[in-house]
């Protein structure tokens, strides 16, 4: 009988698993299609991602006086996260607006009065009119780029539709998603859920932390060079400000000098324009200076910085992910980078010392009202800020 159960079982045992092949066939069909649907959507989906991990803080603090997480969620969505989307596109748009005014200035009138020029040809009669519009090329080729321009601004906003539900979404289920796959796919004890606790840290730190502060700096800095050209004497003035601000959030990245590239250079720029003007007046680009250096940089290292960052990675790492993204995955890599480097960087020190028999250093924590100001659920504050005491153009 022991001889028939052995034989029957290695007999069933290969029906068994060419059953299951199929099966297994299946699956990673739906994991290629899967895959397609997230190539296509990686942009949005990884902009979805930073827009959970800037919205998760805030859904928790809301969400000590409102019960309700979907209520918690919905409104940090509509009335803060919108609205910061909103402006930071107008703020950008501005900014590249007079980046191309600089680059080609000459180029763009040009355009402009060549697409100008046939709507001052059409003859009066609207019938008339209305015949050469339709067999001028010219007049075709434009509508063409005009329903082109629609067309693609139709599909951003569906877009950005698509990526704030998917946010909400992850805002209201993110715990029983987390069990979920904790218990179904992962393992509670297991490694792969330490890794990918380890790569929750990260991307708080770096999301909420370092993009959220490049993005406050940018529009900090806009508000100061505005208001010094409006209280400014001797038509002494900081062009194109809000480009100048965006560079000054983005060399923020950079260690050792950082910020004062950006501040030298205005102040060269203010030097210049008081030298042709009045020589009297070089008093105000060096207090200009100073106040930036001293004041400014020492509440970017006080306040700010504290207060978003939390866990912090090598500022040359983190240099790299931001400017090497944007250049190889396109506007979206200002999100793709620091992702895959907090991916990287966990791996290697969460997962690579398993390889070789050795525990990984735990991060050291400190209270909660050091990082959050109080007791807060928020998670961004459960690690030191190691980059609390950096240079000052840090």
């Amino acid at each position: 009988m022991a001889t028939e159960r052995i034989r029957g079982d290695s007999l069933v045992g290969p029906l068994r698993n060419r059953r299951y092949l199929w099966w297994w066939a299946f699956g990673l069909l739906l994991l290629g299609v899967t895959a397609w649907i997230g190539y296509n959507y990686v942009g949005w989906i990884v902009f979805g991602l930073f827009t959970y991990y800037v919205g998760r803080p805030i859904t928790r603090w809301i969400q000590r006086y409102i019960s309700s997480r979907t209520i918690a969620a919905a409104l940090t969505l509509a009335f803060i996260i919108v609205p910061i989307i909103v402006f930071l596109s107008l703020f950008l748009g501005v900014a590249l607006n007079q980046a191309l005014q600089i680059l080609s200035s000459d180029a763009a009138t040009a355009l402009i009065s060549r697409l100008q020029l046939p709507f001052q040809q059409l003859p009066s009669d609207p019938v008339d009119a209305i015949t050469v519009i339709l067999q001028d090329p010219t007049y075709t080729s434009l509508f063409g780029q005009v329903s082109g321009v629609a067309g693609a601004l139709a599909t951003t906003l569906f877009n950005v539709f698509l990526m704030l539900i998917f946010a909400f979404f992850l805002l209201i289920q993110e715990r029983p998603l987390s069990q979920w796959f904790q218990k179904n796919i992962f393992g509670t004890d297991s490694l792969a859920v330490e890794y990918l606790r380890s790569v929750d840290r990260g991307l708080t730190s770096v999301f909420f932390g370092y993009t959220l502060t490049i993005f406050v700096i940018m529009i900090l800095a806009a508000v100061i060079y505005g208001v010094f050209n409006f209280i400014s004497p001797g038509g002494i003035r900081i062009p194109y400000a809000i480009l100048l601000a965006v560079v000054t959030g983005v060399f923020t990245l950079i260690p050792l000098v950082g910020r004062s590239v950006v501040y030298a250079f205005i102040v060269a720029i203010m030097a210049a324009q008081v030298l042709q003007t009045n020589p009297g007046l070089l008093w105000i680009p060096i207090v200009f200076f100073a106040l930036m250096v001293l004041v400014f940089d020492n509440v970017v290292r006080t306040y700010i910085r504290p207060a978003l960052s939390g866990k912090s990675y090598n500022m040359a790492l983190v240099m790299f992910a931001y400017l090497l993204g944007p250049a190889l995955f396109g506007w979206y890599g200002i999100f793709m980078g620091p992702l895959l480097m907090v991916v990287i960087v966990e791996f290697v020190t969460k997962v690579m010392p398993r390889f070789a028999g050795v525990e990984p250093e735990e991060p050291v924590e400190i209270p909660p009202e050091v990082g959050t100001g109080g007791g807060s659920p928020v998670e961004f504050g459960d690690f030191p800020d190691a980059d609390r005491g950096d240079t000052p153009a840090g």
